[in-house]
């Protein structure tokens, strides 16, 4: 062995060899297999030998994207056709090599995808998916923004920033608690000051967009009075603070609880309050029974914590009714958990990690696929697994965007899921429709 390389779905492996090798037929996949960094299988489904050129060329069973890192390993057959030179010396057995990425970059042709806009104070946060950052160097100017607040008094936009995904305006006054506010965004008609991404697609324009108030209620003034009424509950109080901009109130996710040890909001016990990461988010799901459980969803997850320098975000987290489809073999006690989150890279397989409490009796994270097949993620064959911390079971499962289990079906930088931390009785891993024997798989 002296080198691989890889391009698209063709891996070459190139041989040191005084001879030429032997150009008989290697049956199958010749006992080379392939690994990826992303977690997504790769078989081989052919390997042919180019005797003078001494290389063997496997066809994969799908093209390594650019960004990915392969490994390739080969086990000398016992019997049958093996890789050998002119003069019948075996090739011998080799592990882990590593393989050249020489795919090449595809084209970035989609515009930046505005996904919401929020508003805490006179700083208005415009959310965006891509496959790409934004690019600082060209962002639009002010006069593209028009803000309308009906019945409250002027706001324009005084300044425009953009850091990764985001663009920053500060406004000409802070919007009060319970404004209603909508944006508008007008591509400038010519030059290039734009938002757009670092390949230079630049996105549409926005008209009467709705902005999400954060911006927290003034503290009442001190002195004698009546006693307030009660205060609204975070998750229908329209101007509850919401710093990490995951849809889920700060005052909701402080009450987050963790594994054994952890304090009172850090549902993942990684020594953080949920509420100041944008990549952990909590809230109260309400039971089948009608009590409360705390839930706890970490993206970008590695073991339940959230590397550093992690760009990888939530957008939502709520809790939805279960479809009414629902094989009734599938038991949802908190119905469905569903969640968006943007990634730094479009395509790419993201590791995310559900914190539940185990008395809910849940076997598995369980997510339909495009044809409507429910398969459990937190299982091996899909990569996943349950884990008992300190108390809590943790859901590790992966998704990958624009693959099967995202929802939103595109490779767009953003992965939505509605899935079920659920139970499915006899370690049944999937359920499909329309197949005998009850329509489960294993």
């Amino acid at each position: 062995f002296n080198s691989a390389a890889v391009n698209g779905d063709q891996l070459v492996i190139s041989y040191t060899e005084a001879n030429t090798l032997d150009a008989a037929a290697l049956p199958g996949n010749a006992g080379f297999t392939v690994s990826s960094s992303t977690g997504t299988a790769i078989t081989v489904s052919s390997a042919v030998v180019h005797a003078t050129a001494k290389t063997v060329t496997l066809t994969l069973s799908r093209a390594v994207t650019p960004a990915e890192t392969v490994k390739v390993n080969y086990t000398k057959p016992e019997s049958g056709a093996v890789v050998q030179d002119a003069a019948g010396n075996d090739a011998v057995s080799f592990s882990s090599q590593a393989v050249t990425n020489n795919t090449p970059a595809q084209a970035d042709t989609r515009p930046p995808e505005f996904i919401d806009a929020s508003v805490n104070g006179n700083q208005l946060e415009l959310h965006y998916a891509d496959a790409n950052h934004l690019n600082a160097n060209h962002s639009a100017p002010a006069s593209a923004f028009a803000l309308n607040s009906p019945g409250a008094a002027a706001i324009n936009v005084s300044d425009v920033a953009i850091t990764g995904k985001t663009v920053t305006l500060t406004l000409s006054r802070a919007v009060a608690n319970g404004e209603k506010l909508t944006l508008s965004y007008t591509k400038p008609a010519t030059g290039d000051n734009a938002i757009q991404d670092a390949a230079g697609n630049a996105a549409v324009d926005l008209h009467n967009q709705t902005v999400e108030n954060f911006t927290p209620a003034p503290a009442p003034a001190p002195g004698p009075g009546p006693a307030p009424g009660p205060a609204p509950t975070p998750e229908h109080d329209p101007g509850a603070s919401n710093a990490d901009h995951d849809g889920v109130p700060d005052a909701q996710e402080n009450q987050a609880i963790g594994p054994k040890g952890s304090a009172p909001g850090d549902g993942n016990n990684d020594g953080i309050q949920d509420s100041t990461q944008a990549a952990v988010a909590s809230f109260n799901a309400k039971t089948s029974s009608g009590s409360g459980t705390s839930v706890t969803l970490v993206a970008d997850s590695q073991g339940g914590k959230v590397p550093l320098g992690s760009t990888t975000r939530i957008t939502s987290l709520e809790q939805k009714a279960a479809p009414a489809q629902t094989p009734k073999a599938l038991e949802t006690p908190i119905a469905l958990t569903s969640f968006k989150a943007t990634l730094e890279t479009a395509g790419s397989t993201e590791t995310f990690s559900l914190y539940v409490d185990p008395k809910i009796g849940a076997n598995g994270y369980w997510l339909q696929d495009h044809s409507g097949t429910w398969v459990n993620l937190a299982s091996s064959p899909y990569g996943g697994k349950m884990v008992d911390e300190g108390g809590r079971l943790r859901l590790d499962f992966t998704i990958t965007d624009g693959g099967a289990f995202d929802a939103d079906g595109q490779a767009n930088g953003s992965i939505t899921a509605p899935g079920a931390a659920a139970k499915m009785p006899l370690s049944i891993v999937g359920q499909a429709p329309d197949v005998a024997h009850g329509g489960f798989w294993l």
